[in-house]
């Protein structure tokens, strides 16, 4: 098992239970988008999607010890409508059997419109999903194309129908703006396409050149993103979202009232998780073990790549991810958590951001500015170089 381990002579933070589960489903019903750089295989065949599910089960049996009720479940991927109706159901039933949940427990699945079959939604409900994820991307045929974005929106007007027969199940659609060629007017249409579907959450990314993806092998050339065209996306996803009563409370996420992804916003807020299947990640509080990026290697038991780092150094980290969010940290929150409090950790980067109008700090509270999040990676740079 491979270690990377600071100061390993310096005190570990203490390892906590799980809080959360996540499940990689690493199968995309053809192949995986030209821009998508998480792990997938093409589909595969029965024989295959068998051999990952019983994988899966002992992999939950494993740490099953290890996990308190559970108060989020995410399956995500690759592309989970990829099963079939029967191995969804499969999959839900053996979580129900191995772990515990919390009665409120969050359980989202992600869903490609193209492959979510009307027996797939009815799986994805039965087994206790109440939180759907689709990946829009964007409603332009010719951004879809600029993406490589496979599979039609053909079925998604069918799909929302059926959700708005189900009050309990909470709609969030994934987008995607500042494409190669996508100007203001084509991200307000997309907004607009979006509020018309009526979600509860909408999550809306930049698009991220990842190295190694199609998407770069078939644009080697594009020129840099524009930072001036950046703020005026930004800025537009704001006032139109808020129209409709979705705000944002994240860099990239946006919801109406009580309708935050409690998933995500625990995890950036240093809750646990237990990660499984190929490619995912866990925390335990202490180590950030991460699963091979390989089915075949998963399969194999290969062993994970741990992360472990002091506890000053993972206390730092958390604090820097809480501040992805608008709300920042309670001060006693942060404190009660990592057992330090954020003064301790970086107390001249705190005050150079502070300076700087990226945060905000005050006796109760330490969140980032407008400006702050716009410019969060040079927060979270700033926090953890602090010598």
């Amino acid at each position: 098992m491979q270690t990377s381990r600071e100061g390993t002579d310096l005190p570990l933070a203490p390892v906590r239970p799980y809080n959360s589960l996540y499940i990689h489903i690493p199968f995309c019903v053809r192949q995986k988008c030209d821009y998508c750089a998480f792990y997938s295989e093409p589909h595969g065949s029965p024989a295959l999607h068998r051999q990952f599910l019983s994988a899966l089960e002992r992999e939950l049996a494993r740490n099953a010890p290890a996990c308190q009720p559970l108060r989020s479940i995410f399956i995500g991927g690759g592309t989970p409508s990829a099963l079939a109706p029967q191995e969804i159901t499969r999959l839900s039933r053996f979580v129900h059997a191995i772990l515990p949940l919390a009665p409120d427990c969050e359980w989202t699945f992600e869903a490609n419109p193209a492959s979510l079959t009307p027996a797939r939604l009815e799986a994805m409900l039965a087994g206790g999903a109440n939180r759907l994820s689709l990946g829009i991307q964007s409603f332009s045929p010719r951004l879809r194309r600029v993406l490589g974005r496979r599979g039609i929106l053909q079925r998604l007007p069918d799909i929302l129908r059926e959700i708005r027969c189900l009050p309990s199940l909470r709609l969030n659609l994934d987008l995607i703006f500042q494409i190669p060629g996508e100007s203001i007017t084509d991200w307000q249409n997309d907004l607009q396409r979006a509020l018309d579907c009526q979600p509860d959450h909408l999550s809306a990314y930049s698009l991220i050149r990842e190295p190694g993806t199609a998407f770069l092998r078939r644009h080697p050339d594009l020129p840099e993103p524009d930072d001036g065209e950046f703020l005026q996306f930004w800025n537009l996803t704001d006032k139109v979202l808020a129209t409709a009563g979705l705000h944002r409370y994240e860099i990239s996420n946006f919801a109406r009232r009580g309708c935050r992804c409690r998933h995500n916003y625990e995890i950036w807020h240093g809750q646990t998780y237990l990660g499984c299947g190929p490619a995912a990640v866990s925390f335990n509080g202490q180590n950030r073990p991460a699963n091979p990026a390989s089915l075949t290697a998963w399969l194999q038991n290969a062993p994970q790549e741990d992360d472990i780092l002091p506890a000053k150094q993972r206390a730092r980290e958390i604090l820097a991810f809480g501040l992805r969010t608008t709300d920042g940290w309670n001060r006693e929150e942060f404190t009660s958590l990592t057992g330090y409090a954020p003064e301790q950790l970086a107390p001249q980067a705190l005050a150079r951001l502070q300076r700087a109008g990226l945060l905000k700090i005050s006796p109760l509270r330490l969140s980032p500015t407008h400006r702050g999040l716009l410019v969060n990676d040079g927060i979270l740079e700033q926090i953890l170089n602090e010598e």
